[in-house]
């Protein structure tokens, strides 16, 4: 058995600023969230501001910058919008301005932001991200992951929490057909859902989230750090594939 101190969590999931829904805490500055992630031994986190959900991405793109400014643990992402009601600049633009700012990771709250993802809405610009390797964060159900993935199937997208229930009827032909869908692990604590997800397609294609503040960090980090696989998996997916998706993406 693994202790959680022997593992480098790298968390992708995770959020900062004040919630909208009902939730046991939440942290609402940069330094709160370095507390709760102090707490559960968690060492970096991939974070976005509520105000990117609740509010406008712009507004959440422009606080989670200001929020994380000398929080060298704590790495920056935007959420994007379809391009044609003009809210947000050109993607040409956009690229320059993550390259400028270490944005390596875009999110889409397609439900709380009410856009379709096809092509027709998204044809301009996930064309692009798929071409560089952008990782998508996409909080939404695996019907709508799928649909993004017929009309994009080259995207990197990494899941949303997709729930404690078993997936295997829903995901396993989508993980099969699209090498590039990653899931993340915040409130999936199946029994055994880690080491069979493994077994069939390796443990590559999992990466850590805590899904904090909607879920406890300390859930999906026990799921991990008593999953009946190698120590060299467990780290992988407590780190290092997200690590690597953040690499392999090209901004220049």
């Amino acid at each position: 058995m693994t202790s959680p101190s022997r593992l480098n969590f790298f968390d992708c999931n995770c959020a900062l600023g004040p919630y909208r829904t009902r939730v046991f805490r939440f942290a609402r500055t940069a330094h709160a969230l370095i507390e709760e992630m102090d707490f559960s031994n968690i060492e970096r986190a991939l974070v976005y501001h509520t105000a990117m959900r609740y509010d406008h991405p712009q507004v959440g793109n422009e606080q989670v910058l200001t929020e994380i400014t000398g929080q060298s643990r704590l790495l920056p992402t935007w959420a994007v919008l379809p391009s044609q009601t003009g809210e947000q600049p050109d993607v040409k633009t956009l690229l320059r301005e993550m390259q400028r700012h270490g944005i390596g990771a875009l999110r889409l709250f397609p439900d709380d932001h009410r856009y379709f993802v096809d092509e027709i809405t998204w044809g301009d610009q996930l064309a692009v991200y798929a071409e560089r390797r952008i990782p998508l964060f996409v909080r939404a159900n695996l019907d709508k992951i799928a649909q993004l993935l017929r009309s994009f199937p080259n995207l990197v997208i990494v899941t949303g929490s997709q729930g404690s229930n078993p997936l295997d009827r829903y995901a396993w032909p989508l993980i099969e057909k699209y090498p590039n869908l990653i899931f993340e692990t915040s409130g999936y604590v199946v029994d055994n859902g880690i080491e069979e997800f493994c077994r069939r397609y390796s443990a590559s294609r999992l990466v850590f989230g805590s899904g904090y503040p909607e879920n406890s960090s300390g859930a999906a980090m026990l799921a991990l750090t008593h999953a009946e696989i190698p120590l060299a998996e467990r780290q992988a997916i407590a780190g290092d594939n997200l690590h690597r998706l953040l690499q392999e993406a090209n901004l220049e």
